[in-house]
């Protein structure tokens, strides 16, 4: 038998070091591209919430998508008597974020202005000539997430940060008051006008367990103060 050559012996070990080294190489060049395209991916995350504008956000909003839902708003004096006496049906004609119990809706109606301060209107939307069942906010700063959440337009998992959400929020009632609220007060709304408006409300699953939309918190002079549903203008004008 003829002996096998140091040479014969070695070249099959050269050929699996170089296949060895040839997928150590590639699973290099494929975690190195992985690496890189996250890193990518994280980067422009950054730059895109570097350029989120809330004020742009909010004046897009506004002009461009409010509009096409308002003839969707839910009779106010009707939703008064669903909240009044049958919240569990009321509840599910709103919209909710997550598990709250606090939902949003948007209102439409007309009635007659009982009383101004300077929250705003008091406003009887089911005939009453003494006690209003409405504030309509008219005064020069309105809080809260009414007509963004009303709206149903702008979904909360589209935003990186709850931060971020809030503030369209808070833009949007800068327009509110700039763009409904102040050019309605130059109009000069007196008590005993009547007003007719579109605009949004949050409601709470207990706002009327203890005390109905339109009744008075406590009979007593001391605290004549009627409870009322605040509506958020979007829409508002002097009939």
């Amino acid at each position: 038998m003829g002996e096998v050559s140091d040479h014969e012996d070695g070249e099959p070990m050269k050929r699996r070091h170089g296949f060895y080294l040839v997928i150590v190489a590639a699973l290099l060049l494929l975690v190195g591209s992985s690496i890189e395209l996250r890193s990518l991916e994280a980067k422009r995350a950054e730059q895109r919430a570097e350029r989120f504008d809330p004020t742009q956000y909010a004046r897009d909003f506004w002009d461009q998508r409010l509009g096409d839902v308002l003839e969707t708003a839910l009779s106010a004096e009707q939703m008064i008597g669903l909240f009044n006496d049958d919240m569990e049906t009321a509840v599910s004609m709103g919209r909710t974020l997550g598990q709250s119990r606090v939902h949003a809706y948007l209102l439409k109606g007309q009635g007659r202005i009982v009383s101004i301060d300077n929250k705003g209107l008091r406003v009887s939307v089911t005939g009453s000539e003494s006690d209003p069942e409405v504030l309509i906010c008219a005064g020069s700063y309105i809080s809260g997430n009414a007509v963004r959440d009303a709206s149903g337009l702008i979904d909360v998992s589209a935003f990186s940060d709850t931060m971020k959400f809030n503030r369209i929020s808070s833009e949007i009632n800068k327009i509110v008051v700039q763009e409904v609220i102040k050019p309605f007060q130059e109009e000069g709304p007196q008590v005993g006008m009547t007003v007719a408006f579109i605009g949004a409300a949050e409601v709470s699953e207990e706002a009327t367990q203890e005390v109905r939309f339109g009744e008075r918190r406590q009979d007593s002079e001391s605290d004549p103060f009627c409870h009322l549903l605040k509506i958020v203008p979007i829409q508002l004008s002097l009939e």
